[in-house]
């Protein structure tokens, strides 16, 4: 079959050409008709969503915006939303009740569709959705609050076709500096999406599963689904990031390739660890977002079983998709250097990526500036906001980074993050979990200006003041770097686990 970015369409064309190829989660699917195990039985569920949906009146048009659970069956409830015509509004569950009003507002009275969740995270509001909402449809009973009517009968429904201009998707950013921003995308800025990630599953001519534990409701996992459909490489999705959750869904299943947010990958190095290994069949890491921890990326390498495991990174941005590529082998592990740099790769083919001085003039090489890229991918618009530029434009990433000669692009820091007195809080933290295996996690953010590291321990405890002392001077950080310690699970995060850093910061404090 010809590659296809219609969300509507291609789960009923892929299920007539690869229909026996596994595409299921690890979870049940409460709310669908059944829980799908193949590519047949998913264009199954979608179809039967669009039933239920065309019967509670959406049509053409409509806006529905989904707040629910994270699991798989979001991406079926996109399809069928995009199947009758209307356009699915993904919104994270984890999101802050006040952002989702704003974004539901921001949507102008959509459908909203949740379940027992969305329910209960928007029950503070419910006085409001007449407001904020032309319906509440309700995915089970239980989530059939009041106001919300059940999305249970059907009726058949009629299948829009979209072409490659017509607006198909709305996600939103993940919030780590304000307001999350909502943005459309077009059928053909969608595919610019999965155009390269369908040319790089094609190359490795993979044939196992590639399990993903991601946000659903993110437009990486989107374009994912879009990839495995259109090439037909078997699919699970994994619901939650927790440890025994991810550890069974491994042993159970035996993934050829794992994807997950790099904060996922990290609370993982625990599961590395372990006999026999969860991680032992996986033959390709991939990761996006943002750039992997070093010491993250070797404990996973040196977990598989595989003669030669390779890790993916890609880097991008919701508004972009991805834009760079970088693959490390565990042979590149003893490469001088390799482990000590923050490079997220070159560009993919079709996209551009400059780096300017903050004037906009392009920077040499090696010189550290904002990075800014040209791509067919970028979202076609946001909700509520100026028409963005067109896609000849330079994009600003809102990131530090250099552009080597070689055309590898070394990330550096957000421009939001940047901490006066530290060449880059990136590289630091890296060289902080290298440094103090017993990290978990480690965020250098600014208090009153004072640089100080916001730690985690695997075992709760402080780290030892002299091996702390000369894990800061080989980050590099000044001499009266304060640590403040907290347990990991009070780090506040977004939905796709990334650190709210300016949440880290005491009530009042400036940055």
């Amino acid at each position: 079959m010809l590659p296809s970015a219609d969300l509507g369409l291609l789960p009923g064309i892929a299920a007539e050409d690869h229909g026996g190829v596994t595409l299921c989660a690890d979870m049940p699917w409460i709310s669908a008709c059944r829980s799908p195990e193949t590519v047949s039985d998913f264009a199954a569920v979608v179809a039967d969503y669009a039933d239920r949906l065309w019967g509670a009146g959406v049509r053409p048009g409509a806006v529905v915006a989904l707040v629910k659970s994270n699991h798989f069956d979001i991406q079926a409830i996109q399809c069928a939303v995009a199947r009758i015509g209307a356009l699915p509004a993904l919104l994270s569950v984890t999101m802050e009740p006040a952002d989702l009003v704003y974004c539901l507002k921001e949507l102008q009275r959509p459908y909203l569709l949740i379940d027992t969740d969305g329910a209960a995270v928007l029950r503070p509001w419910q006085g409001q959705w007449g407001e904020v909402a032309a319906r509440v449809l309700a995915l089970t009973p239980e989530a059939a609050v009041a106001g919300a009517v059940e999305l249970g009968e059907s009726a058949p429904h009629r299948i829009t076709r979209r072409s490659g201009s017509d607006r198909t998707l709305i996600t939103h950013s993940s919030g780590t500096t304000g307001k999350p921003k909502l943005l459309v995308h077009t059928v053909d800025s969608l595919y610019a999406h999965v155009a390269p990630q369908i040319g790089v599953v094609q190359s490795l001519g993979s044939a196992g599963i590639s399990a993903k534990c991601l946000s659903f409701v993110h437009v990486r996992m989107s374009s994912g689904l879009l990839t495995v459909l259109n090439t037909g490489l078997p699919f699970l999705g994994i619901t939650s990031p927790d440890l025994p959750s991810v550890r069974e869904a491994l042993l159970r299943y035996r993934p050829e390739a794992l994807e997950a947010q790099p904060n996922m990958f990290l609370r993982w190095e625990a599961l590395a660890r372990e006999t026999p290994s969860p991680f032992s069949t996986v033959e390709r890491y991939i990761s996006s977002f943002d750039a992997i921890h070093p010491r993250t990326l070797r404990t996973l390498l040196e977990a598989s079983d595989r003669p030669n495991p390779t890790f993916i990174q890609a880097y991008g941005q919701t508004e972009t998709g991805p834009v760079t590529i970088l693959m490390t082998t565990r042979s590149d592990l003893h490469e001088r250097g390799r482990l000590n740099s923050r490079d997220v790769g070159t560009a993919f083919p079709g996209m551009e990526i400059r780096v300017v001085d903050d004037a906009g003039s392009p920077l040499p090489a090696g010189a550290p500036g904002h990075i800014e890229v040209r791509t067919p991918a970028r979202a076609e618009s946001m909700i509520g906001r100026a028409p963005l530029p067109g896609r000849e434009t330079w994009w600003p990433m809102g990131d530090i980074g250099a552009l080597g000669a070689d055309g590898h692009v070394e990330l550096l820091d957000r421009h939001v993050d940047q901490v006066l007195g530290v060449p880059s809080t990136l590289r630091a933290e890296d060289v902080l979990l290298d440094e103090l295996p017993e990290l978990a996690e480690v965020v250098i953010i600014s208090v009153e200006g004072t640089v100080t590291a916001v730690a985690a321990t695997t075992d709760g405890k402080p780290v030892d003041e002299g091996r702390w002392q000369q894990a800061r001077d080989a980050a590099e950080l000044p001499r009266n770097t304060r640590v403040e310690y907290r347990p990991w699970d009070d780090f506040p995060l977004t939905g796709t686990m990334k650190v709210r850093r300016h949440r880290l910061l005491p009530h009042g404090a400036p940055g």
